[in-house]
């Protein structure tokens, strides 16, 4: 099993051969250097042959020597921070499954190689504050590396890094200081990504980014459109991990940040080529309903078994508690087992390529390069009248499962109102911010709603099966319970939810 995760904080610097080691003891909180520790590193990278890691700023490794051999993997976190997995050694021929869990959504199904190979002659120095508790690690690394990618080449440097000892709780500020006082000795700060990055030189491939940079009201509207998409594509990339790994929560926020994509893609579908946003709507939809089903049961289980459970035992007719986990079971194994399958197909690879290569080569159109402020401004506004024509198909519905449905389409539309607001916050600031909030709050009181909706639907189902006996009267307490909490969720919308309807943005 991998190790739990922690942040690695470091700085790197460049140094020459010549290069004398700075006067550790000098610096201003070190009140104390330990002695010199070597030791002799191999680490073996791996990568596909089109560097799919690299280009995401990630690196999968195998090491021997030190006080950490095993498989390293590490992911961004925040600049200068990355996330760093552990696993045992075990062999080089055989990297750790939840190691490539973690990197499937990048490698695609394309298999890992090695790709380089570096061995350092490491001279670590621990560094203590003036009360004996260590501060930070300093080392000097003379590293030769063999690259088998592009052709066989070898070549060979020196740097130093810095990294804080602390793995909970780091100070950015400690390091910071303790890299600034480090420059000002002589030390060069590194330009390198890393070792792996120094190693493969012209053949490191170029970072991953969207097109646009500015997101002033006078920049493109496509620019806060795309930022804002590749966001939500790097979340999905993540969450694509917790999915394989059975965290809890994780196929809901997979599928929360599919429909955020799919939503913002809908709502400024007008500034790109239609048939590539329609292409990825229809596939985001498929993989949002494959998603769903394992998510709408999750929900409907946790919901009538809390219900079940708040019943007095004499309302409990039969042995329902086990009926239900049991039937739920079925239905959550049967969607987990579609979403595994999902997951490790050409379909969703390709589906992954494309929304990269969306934000990468965008196909915008002329709208898409007209002056983001008003041009967005246009667009969350006319979601907004969206939402108040859904509202007005509700409140006159008949009650049953026509308002249901009714009020479920108001929710959709809030939803969508809220992620266009979210996708042109950095150009239209607090206002953009009132409307995402508002909208949120819709959202929230109608998807309290729809799983009433989803419940009495279930119940009915349950209540009037040919061999459901005595059951069939709890069936109709619970129905009548959700019926009244669904009748509160509807007051509660039309006493709060004027708000988000009402809310617009000025160009």
């Amino acid at each position: 099993m991998a190790t739990a995760s922690n942040i690695e904080t470091e700085r790197k610097f460049d140094a020459d051969e010549s290069t004398p080691l700075p006067d550790l003891e000098s610096i201003e909180g070190v009140g104390r250097v330990g002695e010199p520790a070597v030791h002799h590193l191999e680490a073996v990278y791996f990568d596909t042959s089109r560097l799919a890691l690299a280009a995401r700023g990630i690196t999968l490794r195998r090491r021997t020597g030190g006080t950490d051999a095993g498989w390293h993997l590490k992911l961004p976190h925040s600049p200068g921070n990355r996330t760093e997995v552990q696993a045992p050694l075990g062999s080089v021929d055989s990297i750790p499954d939840e190691l490539l869990e973690r990197v499937l959504a990048y490698t695609r199904g394309r298999p890992l190689a090695p790709v380089a190979t570096l061995n350092t002659e490491r001279t670590s120095f621990a560094l203590y504050g003036d009360d004996g508790g260590r501060l930070a690690d300093f080392v000097d690394d003379r590293v030769r590396a063999l690259v088998t990618i592009d052709g066989p080449r070898e070549s060979r440097w020196r740097e130093w890094e810095l990294e804080l000892a602390a793995k909970d709780g780091q100070d950015d500020a400690l390091l910071e200081a303790l890299a600034g006082q480090l420059a000002d000795a002589g030390a060069v700060p590194s330009k390198r990504a890393s070792k792996l990055a120094t190693a493969l030189g012209d053949s490191w491939p170029p970072p991953r980014k969207a097109a646009g940079h500015s997101s002033s009201g006078k920049a493109p509207a496509v620019t806060p459109v795309l930022e804002y998409l590749e966001s939500q594509i790097a979340d999905l990339l993540l969450q694509d991990a917790h999915v394989r790994q059975d965290r809890d929560d994780a196929v809901h926020q997979m599928r929360s940040l599919i429909r955020r994509i799919r939503s913002v893609l809908h709502t400024y579908r007008k500034l790109f080529d239609p048939a590539a946003v329609e292409g990825l709507e229809s596939e985001l939809k498929s993989l949002a309903e494959t998603l769903g089903r394992y998510r709408d049961a999750e929900v409907l289980h946790e919901r009538l078994r809390a219900s079940l459970d708040e019943l007095p035992a004499k309302l409990v007719l039969g042995p329902l508690h086990d009926e239900l986990d049991q039937r739920m079971q079925v239905r959550l194994d049967t969607a987990l087992s579609a979403i595994r399958e999902r997951l490790d197909s050409a379909r969703y690879y390709k589906l992954l390529e494309q929304l990269e290569e969306f934000t990468q080569a965008p196909p915008t159109i002329l709208k898409g390069s007209r002056p983001a402020g008003k041009t967005t401004a246009k667009l969350v506004n006319k979601a907004a009248q969206r939402l108040g024509k859904r509202h007005d198909a509700a409140v006159g519905a008949a009650v049953g499962p026509q308002r249901d449905k009714a009020f479920h389409e108001v929710r959709k539309a809030a939803k969508k109102l809220r992620f266009a607001a979210a996708a042109v916050g950095s150009v239209h600031g607090k206002r953009a911010g009132r409307i995402e909030d508002a909208a949120h709050k819709v959202q929230s009181i109608l998807g309290e709603h729809q799983d009433s909706a989803m419940a009495r639907e279930e119940l009915l189902k349950l209540g009037s099966a040919s061999d459901v006996g005595n059951a069939a009267f709890t069936y109709g307490v619970l129905h009548a319970q959700e019926r009244s909490a669904a009748d509160a969720t509807e007051l509660q919308y039309l006493q709060s939810g004027k708000k988000a309807r009402k809310l617009r943005l000025k160009p």
